[in-house]
């Protein structure tokens, strides 16, 4: 059995933008690195992308891994060079990649493409593609494949009822897409076999015991009693394998159950504090506006409006 069996209920996608650009003049990207996970699809023009100078089809698609290196040249022949700091900059990278409405796309003489980014985490904290080691690589042209990612960049420029709850279940089903086209090339059964190590049940149980209990004690000793290791150890023994500080997920755990149920629930913001384990509501603001950029109410009276 697949390495990825034992992981694919595991997996929490966030959705972080989708949009129709027209490319504005050639340009090439060198060794830009991107924080998400980055799909490319040609709708139609020149495409040529990763070290391999792989030439991208249209109606096919490029998936730079969130963390990678991006080498792209978009457009025939481009001798301008868009650096590092420039691709981060909205403002410069709009440029050269026009965001357009998918509604009402130019002429056919214009080179078109789509991008969704996103991250994707092992138990809500392990970066994914990031602990697979992937680099980036071409998928071939894919009718449903396309359809997901044209209709997620659609959602994403309208402000439709249900349109976050849509675009939720459509990347869920890009990332089941990307990992059975994993599961399927022989290429990549050694970056698969590095979630081996992740298996470790004492990890799985204190992930679990965190979820079910948010509003509990959740302080190292108990969280070392469900694991079965010392106390001084549970923390380096989180970290070692996820990378993160045992506290800190924890608390992100619980902003992120708060910030669901603002949107959600009628209860006060002081009683749902509590219910994801914060005792003190003046600390609780702090954080979440820390986490979110945005006090809780400011969220709430946003979502009562929408």
């Amino acid at each position: 059995m697949s390495p990825l069996h034992k992981f694919i209920d595991s997996l929490t996608i966030r959705f972080h933008q989708a949009g129709f650009r027209e490319l504005a003049e050639p340009v090439m990207l060198c060794d830009v690195k991107e924080k998400y996970n980055y799909i490319v699809l040609l709708e139609r023009g020149h495409l040529v992308a990763g070290k391999e100078q792989h030439k991208v089809a249209p109606d096919s698609f490029y998936f730079f891994p969130g963390g990678q290196l991006i080498c792209a040249r978009h457009g025939k022949n481009p001798e301008k060079e868009l650096s590092a700091a420039a691709f981060m900059d909205p403002a410069e990278r709009s440029r050269f990649f026009v965001p357009i409405s998918g509604l009402q796309l130019p002429a056919a003489s214009k080179e078109v493409f789509v991008t969704v980014s996103f991250e994707v985490l092992l138990y809500d904290t392990i970066p994914f593609f990031e602990v697979l080691g992937l680099p980036p690589f071409p998928l071939v042209a894919d009718t449903e494949f396309g359809h997901l990612i044209r209709f997620i960049a659609l959602e994403s420029e309208q402000q439709k009822l249900g349109r976050d709850k849509i675009i939720r279940n459509y990347m869920e089903e890009i990332i089941i897409h990307l990992c059975r086209y994993l599961d399927k090339q022989p290429s990549f059964k050694p970056y698969l076999e590095r979630l081996e190590f992740l298996t470790d049940r004492r990890l799985v149980d204190i992930v679990n015991y965190i979820k079910d209990h948010l509003s509990g004690d959740l302080s190292n000793k108990i969280l070392a009693n469900v694991a079965y290791v010392s106390e001084d150890y549970v923390g380096q023994f989180f970290k070692s394998l996820t990378g993160k500080n045992l506290q800190d997920y924890i608390e992100d755990q619980r902003l992120q159950r708060a910030h669901h149920l603002i949107r959600t629930e009628p209860d006060s913001i002081q009683e749902i504090a509590h219910k994801v384990g914060f005792k003190d509501p003046a600390y609780f603001s702090r954080r979440f506006k820390l986490r979110y950029g945005k006090n809780a109410n400011t969220l709430r009276g946003h979502d009562h409006k929408g």
